[in-house]
């Protein structure tokens, strides 16, 4: 049963909106322009009455605080990935921000900071890494930052820890072999196939590219045949994450993979990695089939950036000429390889320091013997 405003004009006059709908109080009005129709909750005409006011109350506030708008939390977060201005951005924000759409949508004001830190818990707790965490979180002040631009309440920012930056996983030359053996398309494997050879020959191809490129999953996969000049020998590369645009020269087996693939695609070089399939799993099976040890550390597509780096720094390359290559905009992202050029200085050091020791050796007859306290 319905009960209307004109079936109870006294309590309407009282109310102020309110109606019945089956038993259950909802509200209706308008306050300066806001239309607001929500239910109560609740059969209890009294308590009603107390929601409403306390609705109207709200709202009334929230049109005076700083004339801030009101915006409910989902449209926000569709709303700023909306203004990101390239299609890489607007996916790379929706793919970072997307696990907030958890908490459950309401007005900005009403989210509770510690839903929010919730959400970032159970990725950490799912097992993701430090630094994925700390790119959602970035995304998240990011966001925050667009609401007060807006004018928009919101439920603040997050605190964003640096996470603790272990040693850079990266492939011996062993390991590279190995893995490039493990997808190669002409090996024997279980259901091998025309299909699947095709599939593994793509792989193959995908994993020289970032071994000889150093680019990202992502570069890799968007890249486009304009972008590559073989009568030249080099390819320019748009770097993502606001990097320095490099060109890179081909390496012999790169540039007869490029060869190869050119009549495959009329514009991408791998239109199956397109920034759409973000799967790796083919990756984590060929690493298993090489027998590689993940002990150190996953190996996954962006180990292939790092081993780049290495091989590069291990040849003698600078720092300097290893964030050019790798097109960071900041040296300090190229500080994360020191160590392997530390760590290269120290085994030089070592082998000098063997050699001078076994020419300078001097005679057992010669040694004085060490006195071990009684």
């Amino acid at each position: 049963m319905l009960r209307t405003f004109y079936a109870k004009r006294g309590e309407m006059s009282k109310s102020g909106g309110l109606i019945d709908r089956n038993g259950v109080w909802h509200m209706a009005f308008t306050l300066k322009g806001h239309r607001v129709a929500e239910s109560t909750h609740t059969s209890n005409r009294r308590e009603a009455v107390l929601i409403l006011a306390k609705r109207r109350s709200d709202l009334n506030q929230d049109l005076k605080l700083d004339n801030k708008k009101l915006s409910n939390f989902h449209a926000a977060l569709d709303k700023y990935t909306s203004t990101r201005t390239t299609p890489s951005s607007k996916h790379n924000a929706n793919y970072n921000l997307s696990s907030f759409k958890s908490i459950t949508d309401g007005p900005l004001k009403k989210i509770d900071i510690n839903d929010v830190k919730a959400v970032l818990q159970k990725a950490r707790d799912d097992g993701y890494k430090p630094s994925t965490v700390a790119i959602r979180i970035r995304y998240w002040n990011a966001f925050i930052n667009w609401c007060i631009d807006q004018k928009f309440h919101h439920p603040g920012k997050i605190k964003n820890a640096k996470p603790q930056q272990g040693r850079t996983r990266y492939l011996t030359p062993e390991e590279q072999e190995k893995l490039l053996h493990a997808l190669h398309p002409d090996r024997l494997y279980r259901g091998k196939s025309a299909e699947k050879d095709a599939y593994r020959r793509d792989n193959y191809h995908f994993v020289i590219f970032l071994l000889d490129t150093g680019v990202r999953f992502m570069e890799a996969g968007t890249m486009e045949w304009n972008q590559v000049d073989l009568v030249r020998g080099e390819i320019s590369v748009n770097r993502l994450k606001g990097g320095e645009h490099t060109t890179i020269g081909l390496t012999d087996r790169l540039r007869a993979v490029l060869v190869e693939r050119r009549s495959l695609h009329p514009t991408h070089i791998f239109p199956n990695k397109n920034g759409r399939n973000h799967s790796v799993v083919w990756m984590r099976n060929a690493v298993k089939a090489a027998g590689i040890s993940t002990v150190q550390g996953s190996v996954t597509p962006h180990t292939m950036r790092h081993t780049f780096a290495a091989k590069l720094i291990q040849s003698g390359v600078s720092l300097n000429g290893v964030q050019h290559m790798l097109g960071h905009k900041d040296i300090a992202q190229t500080l994360r390889y020191a160590h392997i050029a530390k760590q290269d200085v120290a085994n030089d050091a070592v082998r000098i320091l063997n050699a001078l020791n076994k020419t300078a050796s001097v005679p057992s007859s010669q040694v004085i013997p060490l006195r071990v306290p009684a």
